[in-house]
């Protein structure tokens, strides 16, 4: 069957009625497979990665000059993050299955979510946020973590996040950040890649030292949150 959608007068659909979609099922497939390696290939000891000769090159921030600072200064090595309101609305979660791309089964479906108002931090939370809970023993007290969570930092006995690596003496919490294939300076003004579990451990955390601006606890936003925070 032809995917020729004359210059977009003729938009071809494929869905799962067309022989096409078994092919974008391989597309979607090997991209998962990309994705799960990547991690995995981060997790694996430096010494044992190989970067490919033609492998892309990380993004041109990691090349600028990094802050030589050891102890991240809101709004000198990273943003300030204030929380700003979004107001809620009722939205619709899932896709209807004639939508014209391919989806997997657990995207498919309807389902109505009213959203109240809430609010939402700037940015992702970066670095050098996050430094400030693990300089803080954010690690070390349970108070701030979830059972299955602190039994999940028990059993990998993490100190801090699994893609920083200590650079200093111990204790200092001097650290670098690896990449796939590459060990670089600490980029605080970063996003940090946590787990879920860690993300909790951080809400509780910053609520109990720095208070919330609402009557509610910091948390981890809502799937439905997600799709309704205004994107510049």
């Amino acid at each position: 069957p032809s995917l020729d959608d004359k210059n977009g007068t003729e938009p071809v659909m494929v869905n799962q009625n067309h022989p096409m979609w078994a092919l974008f099922m391989g597309f979607e497939h090997e991209r998962i497979h990309l994705e799960t390696s990547s991690v995995l290939f981060r997790e694996t000891p430096i010494e044992l990665v190989q970067k490919p000769e033609n492998w892309p090159h990380l993004h041109p921030s990691a090349a600028e000059l990094p802050t030589k600072s050891t102890r991240p200064v809101e709004g000198v090595d990273y943003p300030s993050n204030n929380m700003l309101a979004v107001k809620g609305k009722t939205i619709q979660l899932g896709k209807p299955l004639d939508f014209p791309s391919y989806g997997w089964d657990n995207e498919y479906g309807e389902r109505t979510v009213s959203v109240p108002d809430f609010m939402a931090s700037e940015h992702m939370v970066t670095n050098g946020e996050f430094w400030q809970f693990v300089a803080d023993g954010g690690y070390r007290k349970k108070e701030f973590w979830c059972d299955d969570g602190w039994a999940w930092r028990k059993h990998r006995n993490i100190k801090w996040p699994f893609f920083w690596t200590p650079v200093g003496p111990q204790g200092s919490h001097e650290y670098g950040l690896r990449t796939i294939f590459q060990e670089i300076p600490m980029r605080w003004d970063w996003p940090v890649d946590v787990t879920y579990y860690e993300s909790k451990a951080f809400c509780r955390w910053k609520t109990a030292k720095d208070g919330s601006p609402t009557s509610n606890p910091f948390r981890v936003l809502t799937e439905a949150e997600h799709q309704i925070i205004p994107r510049s």
